[in-house]
């Protein structure tokens, strides 16, 4: 992969002989075009490469519709071309299948959907009431890096039907709780969450943010 630092010949986006220009927060990059592979040579791809290939494919179907909350989860990540995004699929093919002989699947309590070096979430707890989810922890404000100002990142994800909410800056570490309203429609399903904590730094304005933990499926 390079970067196209300038062109006479305007905005490059797309395939161009072999190679492909892509646009990524205004800049251009270019790569080269993966090679077609005929059938002969898909019947020639070795099993771990196949088994590879299987496991990013999940993994891109799972955090599909995680992908707002990973742009702010991941948000440090971001180099270059290399989104967010990017960084999670690496994260997660690495970090959260689980195998039982040839088969394999997502554990979705590996899935990170926060990474950082700020103090993550202690001894957090989710309990279903009848008109939402109340989310508790205990505050480790002034332990570490943690401060009672950081705002907690709360994640709920239904991977089957496709679905995520998410409240990026939610209430303070030092509240200790925050209630997630949700319709009884919304109850009905089967949601994943995860609670993690960002810190505003003032001196360069960017987040820190923790390592989210997962709290449980309702």
């Amino acid at each position: 992969m390079a970067r196209v630092n300038d062109s006479s010949g305007g905005e490059f986006n797309g395939k161009v002989g072999g190679l492909v220009y892509y646009q990524v927060e205004g800049k251009t990059y270019v790569r080269q075009a993966p090679p077609k592979q005929t059938k002969a040579k898909k019947k020639k791809t070795s099993p771990l490469r196949r088994l590879y290939q299987s496991k990013m494919t999940l993994t891109q179907s799972h955090l599909k519709s995680l992908t707002r909350a990973i742009a702010f989860g991941f948000q440090n990540f971001a180099e270059g071309a290399r989104r967010p995004f990017h960084a999670c699929v690496s994260y997660t093919l690495n970090n959260a299948f689980i195998a039982d002989g040839p088969n394999f699947a997502i554990d979705p309590a590996l899935i990170k959907v926060s990474l950082g070096p700020l103090l993550p979430p202690i001894n957090a707890i989710a309990e279903k009431l009848d008109h939402g989810i109340y989310i508790t922890w205990q505050s480790n404000a002034h332990i570490s890096n943690a401060k009672p100002w950081d705002k907690a990142f709360i994640v709920l994800h239904h991977p089957e039907q496709m679905l995520s909410e998410n409240t990026t800056f939610g209430k303070d570490r030092s509240s200790e709780s925050q209630f997630i309203s949700l319709s009884v429609h919304s109850l009905q399903k089967k949601w994943h969450i995860y609670l993690a904590f960002s810190q505003e730094q003032t001196h360069n304005g960017k987040l820190l943010l923790s390592d989210s933990v997962y709290l449980g499926c309702f």
